[in-house]
């Protein structure tokens, strides 16, 4: 019942949003329409392809914290979990994300136990969010002074604290002791077991520092190509933004979007439209939404298609990865 109800809020708050946000942009529809009739269709097509590959990266970043985890996934198989999980964020009303949907299917073509395929994923988004941070730091050093925006340059600065300190309690293990002991008293919400489970799958990587090291270079890849996507888009609509401010504000709308709603939905088209306004107008910063969740749709549709075929053919059932082999 509570994971019914969990995902029925998720829905009605991503579409209580959109819906929100349309009304909004209401009287600007047509003019919105115009705009991507008149967009530069050779840009549109460049930042297709960056998406593209972009989830290239993102698989490839999966398929090497799996060999990580000696979890030896081809990376075909981890392109089509990065597509499902795409379709299971935007797509299924469920409380199930597609980070445990993508752990799921793992650890049925593994021959490992789930326990592994759990850990790979987590370290896979852990190593994501913390690129982000790391890129929105640089943003904030480099660009920060040029980009006047009411608020952006402090709500940045406080997503990278907060990083900061949860990547201090989750990798320090006298901190994560004493934050599991804190909130020990606090069963309902099990705070320091979760944490002390964090700090050990983070510390169980300390001497894999090939693995890391290879993950976070295509996890840098993968976030400047996807900020390179909405780049091309503002130029398909004949706006130049710099790529600094760029830089800048994905990051808080990434954070933004990571808000429990249906894969980011309603937060992520809000946040393109107030934090870009100011520099190109509601208009582009609308059109720009729609079609960054225009694209993800489409990585979501071919999602749909691999777990359509999966199911048809009762691939959930096979272990569909090679067998482990030795270093």
């Amino acid at each position: 019942m509570k994971k019914k109800v969990f995902g029925f809020l998720r829905i009605a708050i991503s579409l209580g949003l959109l819906s929100l946000l349309f009304w909004f942009m209401r009287g600007k529809i047509r003019d919105v329409w115009k705009i991507i009739l008149e967009c530069n269709f050779a840009f549109l097509w460049m930042a297709l392809i960056a998406l593209a590959l972009d989830v290239i990266m993102v698989s490839s970043r999966l398929a090497t914290v799996f060999k990580g985890e000696k979890l030896y996934i081809s990376f075909r198989r981890a392109f089509q979990l990065t597509c499902v999980g795409y379709y299971f964020n935007n797509f299924m009303p469920t409380a199930v994300g597609g980070d445990i949907i993508k752990a799921h299917y793992a650890s049925k073509v593994s021959a490992y136990d789930k326990v592994r395929s759990y850990m790979s994923v987590f370290m896979d988004r852990f190593i994501g969010l913390y690129t982000i941070l790391i890129i929105s730091a640089a943003a904030l050093i480099f660009n920060g002074g040029k980009l006047q925006i009411p608020g952006l340059r402090g709500l940045t600065a406080a997503l990278i604290t907060v990083g900061a300190v949860g990547f201090i309690v989750v990798t320090n293990k006298k901190i994560a002791e004493k934050v599991d002991r804190f909130f020990f008293k606090f069963h309902a919400f099990r705070l320091g077991a979760g944490i002390n489970k964090l700090y050990k799958i983070v510390h169980d990587y300390r001497n894999r520092k090939m693995v890391i090291t290879k993950a976070l270079f295509l996890s840098f890849a993968a976030q400047c190509l996807y900020f390179f996507t909405v780049y091309l888009f503002f130029l398909a609509l004949g706006v130049k933004i710099s790529t600094g401010s760029i830089f800048l504000i994905m990051p808080v709308v990434l954070f933004v979007g990571m808000i429990p709603s249906l894969g980011g939905l309603g937060f992520r088209e809000g946040a393109i439209v107030v934090l870009f306004s100011p520099l190109a107008g509601k208009e582009n910063s609308f059109t720009v939404s729609m079609l960054l969740l225009a694209s993800l749709f489409l990585v979501s549709i071919i999602g749909g298609i691999i777990y359509l075929w999966w199911s048809i053919k009762g691939h959930a059932k096979e272990r569909l990865a090679v067998q482990p082999q030795d270093n």
